[in-house]
């Protein structure tokens, strides 16, 4: 199979994705394009020369998609800015290329159903790497123990983008918000079993004045019977454990969180853990699951149907932020 890199925005996931599928036997890089961004932009994104990376690639580096595509790819990694995702997915289906974006596919619900309405959109597949944790795999595969959920916390603490201008942009990248939205309601769905219907949303610039924009959320939502708590952290400074996740259910509770801890499950006979600490690379999980859904092997985990559903989220807590405006709080009453 010829896989090829569209864009090195992306940074980490860019070089990631592409360094382990070329050690793959079965896997040929047909192509790295830097878009024809300057040397200085691709270094300071992912930290090589995209000269130097397409030589480890042993591929040739081309500079536009048309060039890329003239390679003749099996697939394409689209890792460009966010806003570019959707033209440069597009172009790689309508070459009859199957078609992984990096997180997040877009922030737009227009844009996801654009994707969505094309032929062969099931060939693309949208990148969402806490899907394929090890701890929340357990805790998903876990969910038939506590029997109907009825409440689904998630709190997500990540650094913020501020290296690159682009990723300060959040017309470029969709801000904090943007960009994780699909980790905080994807995962709500994959937890709760329902979609989101209503929510609430109420959101600041706490932390980060570079990127003029939310980078603290909380949402409350319901739907389907189940309330769903979403926090979003996004600091320069982010201590806290990336990922935690908290379902409560009929039959008892389960939770987890990221740095590769263990299942912790509360029943009415004591609380309990299961497995023990170990290490997962969510970036391999993508690019197996990625290959094994073109391979006929597995039903997609994140696909743009997903993603029209994030991005309606997505828009809808925006909504709520701009028009929910605090108020003065005297003498215990709202005024």
């Amino acid at each position: 199979m010829r896989i090829a890199l569209a864009g090195f925005s992306q940074g980490y996931y860019a070089v990631e994705y592409t360094r382990y599928l070329s050690r793959l036997k079965e896997i040929d890089i047909a192509a790295v394009c830097d878009l024809g961004e300057s040397e200085e932009y691709v270094r300071s994104c992912a930290f090589v020369n995209a000269e130097d990376f397409a030589w480890e690639m042993d591929a040739p580096l081309v500079h536009t998609m048309d060039a890329l595509l003239a390679c003749s790819p099996d697939a394409v990694l689209v890792c460009a800015e966010t806003v570019q995702h959707t033209a440069l997915a597009r172009q790689a289906l309508e070459a009859g290329a199957w078609v992984f974006v990096s997180k997040p596919l877009c922030f737009s619900s227009a844009q996801a159903d654009e994707l969505a309405g094309l032929p062969r959109s099931n060939r693309i597949l949208c990148g969402h790497p806490l899907r394929h944790e090890a701890g929340v795999r357990e805790l998903i595969s876990r969910l038939p123990e506590i029997g109907r959920p009825y409440s689904v916390r998630i709190r997500l603490c990540h650094a913020a983008m501020i290296h690159q201008q682009w990723e300060r942009d959040s017309g470029r990248s969709g801000g904090p918000l943007g960009t994780y939205g699909v980790y905080l309601f994807d995962l709500a769905r994959a937890l709760g079993g329902t979609d989101i219907r209503t929510l609430y949303a109420v959101g600041a610039n706490a932390c980060t004045p570079q990127i003029e924009d939310m980078d603290t959320v909380k949402i409350l939502g319901q739907g389907g019977g189940v309330q769903y708590a979403l926090e979003l952290f996004s600091a320069v400074d982010a201590p806290m454990p990336f990922f935690q996740a908290e379902v409560v259910g009929e039959k008892g509770m389960l939770m987890t969180q990221y740095d590769n801890a263990v299942t912790i499950g509360a029943f009415p006979g004591g609380a309990r853990r299961t497995g023990e600490l170990r290490t997962s690379s969510m970036t391999a999980g993508e690019m197996d699951h990625f290959l094994a859904v073109i391979d006929g092997q597995s039903a997609p985990v994140c696909d743009v149907r997903s993603m029209q559903y994030v991005a309606r989220c997505i828009e809808a807590a925006r909504e709520s932020m701009a028009i929910c405006r605090p108020a003065a709080v005297r003498g215990g009453m709202t005024a």
